[in-house]
């Protein structure tokens, strides 16, 4: 939905559409790596890809299409794209005023994304991940699992930190080497053996539930304004389609 108010956007100041094709796989892209990230929070779990993709990213999280970017477009449209920060002094194209933050500014409003939410559950969650870390269960788990990989010959403090120094853990391009592989395997092995998700998921969950009674008046008010986006995504398919 939104690439598609993107485009009806562009379409206003004369412009032709983005690719919708290559548009979605962005999107499609960035919503498998979140997914995938998420199984990565206490640390390597799926030893499938391990073998495979060391502790980089499998190519089906990774996608097939590049992503597009904006520096891919004429100048021209890539400011009516991005447009000016809110506050700025008034840009035209072809004596149209144009949206603050772009196109893409004025689909993010669109859909209800820039509607001053404070997702305050995406921030207790974040809190109690840090917290989970701190805490005496959890760290005796983690100290658990490092002593493990100690053992077979890698030396980390945390799951976090597995992989420093190898390519694709560092961000790097190219195929792991076999070095790789073994320490990547074995983290999700050492964290199987000492149960370190199941432990570190009680205690997360532990501190959560204490979050949930302490803001759940908050968290009520957030789910209704959730829903009410949803509703109003819906009402813009139907009018717009997408």
């Amino acid at each position: 939905m939104w690439s598609h108010m993107v485009n009806l956007c562009l379409r206003e100041f004369g412009f032709p559409p983005l690719s919708s094709t290559n548009l979605s796989e962005s999107i499609d892209q960035g919503v498998r790596v979140r997914q995938y990230t998420k199984t990565r929070r206490y640390g390597l779990s799926d030893r499938a890809s391990a073998e495979v993709y060391g502790y980089g990213m499998p190519k089906w999280a990774r996608g097939s299409t590049k992503p597009q970017s904006f520096d891919e477009v004429p100048p021209e449209q890539a400011l009516v794209l991005r447009g000016t920060p809110r506050g700025s002094a008034d840009v035209q194209h072809q004596n149209q005023s144009i949206p603050d933050g772009g196109c893409t500014g004025e689909a993010t409003r669109a859909i209800g994304i820039d509607d001053g939410g404070s997702y305050l559950a995406e921030r207790l969650q974040a809190k109690t991940f840090q917290l989970m870390r701190t805490e005496a269960r959890a760290k005796n788990a983690i100290e658990q699992w490092s002593r493990c990989m100690k053992r077979k010959g890698f030396d980390y403090p945390d799951p976090w930190n597995a992989g420093n120094g190898f390519g694709a853990a560092d961000g790097e391009p190219g195929p792991p080497d076999s070095e790789e592989i073994k320490s990547a395997v074995t983290s999700v092995d050492c964290s199987f053996a000492v149960n370190l998700p199941g432990k570190l998921f009680a205690v997360e969950s532990d501190l959560q539930n204490i979050e949930i009674d302490n803001n759940a008046e908050a968290l009520k008010k957030e789910k209704k304004r959730v829903e009410s986006r949803a509703r109003h995504l819906q009402s813009l398919v139907r009018k717009h389609g997408g």
